[in-house]
């Protein structure tokens, strides 16, 4: 008689089995296991397809429904859900997406579901108080020696997002009501993009390369010398001065954290 664990194991093995089988539920007398196990994995499958259609629908419109139900079922396969809440569950689909051997002529998919996450974490992150005066007045009072080792802190919402094809012009040519003839060439250049909700809910901007790595160093809770000097090797132009109004204001950069 096998123990309740070990029950509990097969049953989880049972449930992930590409083939359908059911070891070690085997029951004399009874319906065929595979056929009994199979009506709740097609469930589990299921809420799996309905929760990841609901964070990556421009993913789910690119490759069409089969194509996007079955990269689910493999996905879900590899990386069950650990949590029993799976409106936080797709942080790893675009790195699985990445070595998807189906999705392999799509290069830029992964880079789209990443950039529908940070959409999705951007919707759910807690929000914050923006102060914009009182940041520029810390940063005004801070003595210029200590000014390379503040911590400049990020809206929580705002996340970040890189890649060497035009996945923001992808995301909006497939929204809901947008231009059926915006067609999107893959060489029209990289995007970096910022993603945070704001008063009106999430907006995505683009950004250049000075900028995104600035942010993404402090995003990353580097001290701001360090941040200065990821945005001067990403463009030497850098505009410090330009920056700090630009995402200060809008809220980006929500405080300074204590040092």
């Amino acid at each position: 008689m096998p123990s309740l664990r070990e029950l509990q194991q097969h049953f989880a093995a049972a449930m992930l089995a590409q083939d359908g089988t059911a070891p070690g539920f085997a029951i004399a007398g009874r319906a065929p296991a595979a056929e009994r196990i199979g009506i709740y994995r097609n469930a589990m499958l299921a809420n799996y397809r309905n929760a990841l259609g609901a964070s990556f629908p421009v993913v789910r419109r690119l490759v069409g429904a089969p194509f996007f139900n079955a990269a689910v079922d493999a996905f879900a396969r590899a990386h069950p859900s650990v949590s029993g809440d799976l409106n936080v569950y797709g942080d790893a689909f675009g790195d699985f997406l990445d070595r998807y051997p189906h999705a392999a002529g799509l290069p830029y998919l992964a880079d789209v579901a990443r950039l529908e996450w940070a959409i999705d974490e951007a919707q759910r992150a807690a929000d914050v108080v923006h102060a914009p005066d009182a940041v520029l007045a810390t940063l005004a009072a801070t003595v210029p020696e200590r000014l390379p080792m503040l911590r400049l802190k990020l809206d929580p919402t705002c996340r970040q997002v890189e890649s060497e094809y035009p996945i923001l012009h992808l995301w909006q040519a497939n929204q809901p009501g947008s231009n059926d003839d915006d067609r999107v060439e893959l060489d029209e250049g990289a995007d970096r993009v910022v993603v945070r909700r704001g008063a009106g809910g999430v907006v995505l901007a683009r950004v250049a390369a000075g900028d995104f790595a600035f942010l993404v160093a402090l995003g990353a809770q580097a001290p701001f010398g360090a941040a200065l000097d990821a945005a001067q090797r990403a463009d030497a132009a850098f505009d410090l001065g330009a920056a700090l109004r630009t995402h200060i204001a809008s809220g980006i950069i929500a405080g300074v954290a204590d040092v």
